[in-house]
C-alpha cells in the first residue's frame, strides 16, 4: 500500500510537466520566447530611402510605390520606407536640402512610422502628404502639409505633433540617417530603391520585376505574372536626358 501511495504521489507531480512542450518551457539566456517566431524568409525587401520634398521621390511613391497595394504583390513584400534622403548633419540638428520644412516633414514622417507600424497605415499617410508636396502649393503652416491627412485616414494628429515637440522625432528621424549612411554603395540620389540589398539604381521604376525575380516562395503573386507587360521606359527617359532624382551632390548648389 505505502509502494501505490508513493507512485500516485509521484503521477500527480510529473503530470504538469508532461504537457510542457521543451520550447515555450526552457528560458535560454534570460529570454522568454512565448511564441515561435513567424517565418517571413519568402518575403522579398523592397526599401526606399527618399526625402519628403524631393519632387521625384513624391512622383515614385504616388505613381509607382503605390503598385505595391493595388496588387497582390504585398503578398510577398517586406516594405520599408527611410525618409532620410540627401540630408546632413551639421552640429546637432539635421540639414535638409530642401530646407527646414524637408527636416520638418521628414521627421512627421518618422513619427507616424514608429506609432502606426502597419506598413500600409503608414503608406498611406506619406502618399497622401507626397500628393500635397507634388501640388507645390505654398504652406503658410507647416502641420497644414500633414494634418489634412492625419484627419483622413483618422491618425490622431495631437499624438504625432507630440512626438515632433518633445524631440522624440529627432531621434526616430537621426536613426534612418544612420541607417542611410550604412548603405553599400552609398545612394547618390533619391529616390534611392534597394531590393534585397541590391540597388536598383536608374531602374528603380521596374522595382516590381526585380521584386519577383528574388521572390523564392512557390506561388508567385498575380502582379509577378502581369508585370512583364508593364515594364516602365526609365531607360529611355535617361536617354532623352531627364533627370531622374535629387542628386546629393547638388546641396551645394542650392540657395
Amino acid at each position: 500500500m505505502g509502494y501505490l501511495q508513493q507512485f500516485i504521489f509521484f503521477i500527480l507531480v510529473a503530470l504538469p510537466f508532461m504537457f510542457i512542450s521543451p520550447t515555450h518551457s526552457s528560458l535560454a539566456n534570460g529570454n522568454v520566447n512565448i511564441l515561435p517566431p513567424t517565418n517571413t524568409s519568402d518575403k522579398v525587401t523592397l526599401a526606399l530611402y527618399y526625402e519628403s520634398l524631393c519632387p521625384y521621390c513624391a512622383d515614385f511613391i504616388t505613381n509607382d510605390l503605390v503598385k505595391v497595394f493595388l496588387s497582390d504583390l504585398y503578398t510577398i513584400v517586406n516594405l520599408k520606407l527611410v525618409p532620410w534622403g540627401n540630408a546632413d548633419i551639421l552640429g546637432d540638428e539635421p540639414h535638409c536640402q530642401h530646407g527646414e520644412d524637408e527636416c520638418y516633414l521628414n521627421t512627421i514622417h518618422s513619427c507616424v512610422i514608429y506609432y502606426w507600424p502597419d506598413v500600409k497605415k503608414h503608406f498611406d499617410f506619406i502618399r497622401c502628404t507626397e500628393q500635397q508636396s507634388s501640388k507645390k502649393r505654398l504652406v503658410k503652416n507647416r502641420a497644414a502639409m500633414w494634418k489634412q491627412c492625419s484627419e483622413k485616414l483618422g491618425m490622431s494628429a495631437h499624438r504625432i505633433n507630440k512626438c515632433y515637440t518633445s524631440g522624440y522625432g529627432l531621434k526616430l528621424l537621426l536613426q534612418y540617417a544612420n541607417e542611410t549612411a550604412k548603405l553599400k554603395p552609398p545612394h547618390e540620389y533619391v529616390p534611392w530603391v534597394v531590393v534585397d540589398n541590391q540597388p536598383l539604381k536608374d531602374d528603380f521604376e521596374n522595382f516590381v520585376k526585380y521584386v519577383c525575380e528574388a521572390y523564392k516562395g512557390a506561388d508567385k503573386p498575380e502582379a509577378c505574372k502581369t508585370q512583364a507587360t508593364s515594364v516602365s521606359s526609365t531607360h529611355d527617359k535617361m536617354a532623352n536626358r531627364i533627370h531622374p532624382g535629387c542628386y546629393a551632390s547638388e546641396i551645394a548648389n542650392l540657395g
